[in-house]
């Protein structure tokens, strides 16, 4: 089964496709940017406007390694901007590719 991608936008990073878009949480006040490989091995949701920057990874992949499957929280290294831009989505994406050590943070420490 493929991402959706009607209303959607798309980026190729390092000849990976991947699906991005923002969209109302549900259960929270926050707006958050998903972002979908094209295989659903990496799935991240990136709350915005919470005051910490932080992802939450749903996927299979995380950091060049097998995750759990669970949702698993990880600090980002570096701000959120006010404007999310295709330059941001391929920094997160970039980042969350790479085995950099990402520090993991509990449910009970974030906003959402």
């Amino acid at each position: 089964m493929s991402v959706r991608t009607k209303g959607r936008r798309s980026i190729i990073v390092r000849e990976q496709t991947y699906i991005w878009y923002i969209a109302p949480d549900d259960e929270s006040p926050y707006n958050i940017l998903h972002i979908v490989s094209d295989d659903k091995r990496l799935i991240l949701s990136c709350p915005l406007g919470t005051g910490r920057s932080y992802v939450i990874s749903k996927g299979r992949i995380f950091q060049a390694k097998e995750t759990n499957g669970h949702w698993n929280r990880y600090l980002l290294p570096f701000e959120i901007p006010d404007s999310i831009t295709p330059k941001f989505v391929e920094k997160v994406i970039v980042w969350a590719m790479q085995n950099q050590g990402a520090v993991s943070v509990s449910a009970q420490n974030m906003p959402v």
